[in-house]
């Protein structure tokens, strides 16, 4: 079963896979886990959830492909990348100024200065994904997405699109393919990263990798045989995920790119195939709906939460904090999709519309 969903930009609307609308719901959740269990002192929570970026990368590949290739020869890059700005900005840009409220109220409860020039240097710099390399420490330095963390995977879905999107017209399996074993041999001798400045290059063959295996895996669905057992397969490989995920210790770099070679895709693949229907697919399709938000908003709500909670508590705690910021945050979620979000695509959709009419 698969449900519908306009795409800005598109002319009419495309179903989605809601299985895989439901892992990546699931992905974002176990992100937010894995950073609360980092921000709070508990680094065990959700250990290896960072490989949910490969999954996400991987998704991307196979979803956009679906979603656009029937419009390789009537939009131009200029229009995709407008498009997919469209798609990413508006979410990551009410993330920005959550965090940058939060900064500025702290310095005045503290009535400790702000750095009103870094931090509006800041946000000009991550409105449009760009990396700021001298952020200082009293606006989250020395990430060089400083207000909001985990942003640093736009900038590396976005590269990775406008790579994708150039090379629309070659013989496109085997393009992304060398590109997929070229990015999977540097990952090798680099290891996972793109998140710290240290690690920023290795990021490029990181998204590299995973989002042209799925481009790769959309130019192959139709070789998958017909067989009754997808289904049960698709609940073993997503049972492995959840065991890599809340493995209590970092798993090897070995186990690591074989998720992305292998486990990831063949989740992304054989989740494409699969059917669900009832209880399951509504859950599915709320999960897909609130996985973006979440992962743009969870950071600057986090800073909110343990801000308030450290003001009048002291220490913080992450067995209190934890399940306060996941509801707020699944909460926060769903307004900003349904009160935010979607109103504002469609307002700039339709007046991009209307600009070229």
């Amino acid at each position: 079963m698969q449900r519908h969903s306009m795409f800005p930009g598109n002319q009419a609307a495309k179903p989605h896979f809601l299985l895989l609308d439901g892992l990546r719901g699931f992905a974002a959740f176990c992100v937010m886990l894995i950073h609360l269990g980092s921000w709070l002192a508990v680094p065990w929570v959700a250990r290896n959830s960072y490989l949910a970026v490969d999954l996400f990368f991987c998704l991307s590949g196979y979803v956009l492909s679906y979603a656009y290739m029937g419009q390789a020869r009537t939009m131009d890059s200029f229009e995709f990348l407008r498009v997919r700005l469209l798609r990413l900005l508006p979410l990551t840009v009410l993330a920005l100024a959550i965090s940058a409220s939060y900064l500025v109220a702290r310095g005045a409860f503290e009535r400790a200065p702000v750095p009103y020039a870094e931090l509006l240097n800041a946000l000009m710099l991550s409105t449009f994904s760009l990396p700021n390399f001298s952020a200082p420490a009293e606006i989250g330095g020395p990430s060089f997405f400083p207000l909001n963390a985990p942003q640093y995977t736009i900038l590396l879905e976005l590269t990775a699109n406008l790579v994708w999107w150039r090379l629309r017209h070659t013989n496109l399996e085997k393009v992304a393919a060398a590109l997929a074993l070229a990015c999977l041999c540097i990952l090798m001798v680099t290891g996972l990263g793109g998140d710290t400045p240290n690690t920023f290059l290795s990021g490029f063959p990181r998204v590299g990798a995973s989002f042209f295996i799925g481009v790769v895996l959309y130019q192959m669905r139709d070789r998958l045989p017909a067989w009754r057992g997808w289904t049960v397969t698709f609940w073993l490989l997503a049972g492995a995920m959840a065991v890599l995920f809340f493995w209590p210790t970092e798993l090897p770099r070995v186990v690591q790119l074989t998720w992305v070679a292998l486990l990831s895709p063949a989740l992304v693949a054989v989740g494409a195939r699969v059917q669900c229907s009832g209880g399951l697919a509504s859950f599915c399709s709320a999960a897909g709906t609130v996985s973006y938000p979440l992962y743009c908003l969870h950071f600057p709500i986090f800073c909110w939460v343990n801000g308030l909670y450290r003001s009048f508590f002291g220490a913080q705690n992450f067995y209190v904090e934890a399940p306060i910021v996941a509801v707020v945050a699944i909460i926060a979620s769903l307004l900003a999709h349904y009160c935010y979000d979607v109103p504002i695509r469609r307002y700039l959709s339709t007046r991009a519309r209307r600009a070229h009419a």
